[in-house]
């Protein structure tokens, strides 16, 4: 059981963090504040990794990528059908995502940040089919299949943006494409707290929760009226 909870928790907190890291660094892009004379909507993401050091842009995308390493391992602990293609890709999004985030020269982190996002499409679409030939994570293939369409057509803009679009709007697009393959992390999370934690098990785990929270509540209620008579 011990085995199956820990990686549950380091990928689910860790994509939780994730997400806020990106949440944040989009914020941050959109306010303008990457210090570069280039217009910030025109600003591809391993560009802005790179021009801005120290900013939310390099631990937001190096927490995705630790973030798909601790979901991985969940995967694995509960014998996901994700054997081969499926997890190479995973594994080259997430060492990408975490390249981009320390390589400090522009041209590798897009270049980084452009297989990164190639292998996600990939594999949301591999694990789409995989996934509906499994009875334990067949829920999760239809919401997959519309997300690997999404990405799918999220690098037809983005291809057309880089080369006859001259790169306008190349930010926007990246980011946009980059938020669809962090929902397909997002999903794979839950569908593995399902598997991982049986229906009896995840109600009993939340009215322990409950209860803890109502005994401290109530503790606390009684403390503050003895200290209130006295």
């Amino acid at each position: 059981m011990l085995r199956r909870l820990y990686p549950l928790a380091a990928g689910a907190g860790m994509l939780a963090a994730s997400i806020a890291a990106l949440l944040a660094a989009s914020l941050t892009m959109a306010a303008g504040r990457v210090g570069t004379p280039s217009g910030v909507l025109d600003l591809t993401i391993g560009r802005a990794a790179a021009l801005e050091p120290g900013g939310v842009t390099e631990p937001a995308l190096a927490l995705v990528g630790l973030a798909t390493l601790g979901l991985l391992a969940g995967m694995r602990a509960v014998a996901a059908p994700l054997a081969g293609w499926p997890e190479r890709l995973l594994l080259a999004w997430a060492v990408s995502l975490m390249g981009a985030a320390v390589v400090p020269v522009a041209g590798v982190a897009d270049a980084l940040m452009a297989l990164a996002l190639i292998s996600m499409a990939a594999a949301a679409a591999l694990m789409a089919r995989r996934f509906g030939e499994d009875a334990r994570w067949a829920a999760l293939a239809r919401p997959l299949e519309w997300l690997a369409l999404g990405a799918g057509g999220g690098l037809a803009v983005l291809t057309y943006v880089a080369l006859p679009g001259h790169q306008v709007l190349i930010g926007v697009a990246e980011w946009a494409l980059l938020a669809v393959e962090v929902a397909v992390l997002a999903f794979s999370a839950v569908q593995l707290v399902r598997v991982a934690l049986p229906a009896r098990t995840r109600i009993a785990t939340i009215m322990a929760m409950a209860a803890t929270m109502e005994n401290a509540t109530s503790g606390a209620r009684n403390t503050t009226a003895v200290l209130s008579r006295q």
